[in-house]
């Protein structure tokens, strides 16, 4: 094998590692944007949860799925998968201040 060969070779291995990369890479962009947008995801948890407001809502990765957290004024936390605008799980946000002994050492 000869100089330019060598060349050609070593380029085209480059070549074909970056477009890989480049491939992958924007896979994984795709990946991350939900299907299900804000507005949607708002509109399905306060169906489910009527006479709340929404406080907060954020875009997060929970158990290796895109999730929103939508907050309600009630101190609950509901998560909707951002793919198939189904509810995933609901937490209620405690208040530390509310439990006698952390209340005292807590600041609020």
């Amino acid at each position: 094998m000869n100089a330019n060969q060598k060349i050609a070779g070593a380029i085209g291995a480059g070549v074909l590692i970056i477009g890989g990369a480049l491939w992958f890479k924007s896979k994984e962009a795709q990946a991350s944007l939900p299907s299900v947008s804000l507005v949607q995801a708002v509109e399905t948890v306060l169906a489910a949860n009527p006479g709340t407001a929404a406080v907060d809502v954020t875009l997060e990765r929970e158990n290796n799925m895109l999730v929103w957290e939508v907050e309600l004024d009630n101190n609950l936390e509901v998560y909707m998968n951002a793919n198939t605008n189904q509810i995933v799980k609901t937490e209620q946000n405690g208040n530390f201040a509310d439990i006698p002994f952390l209340g005292e050492w807590m600041p609020i």
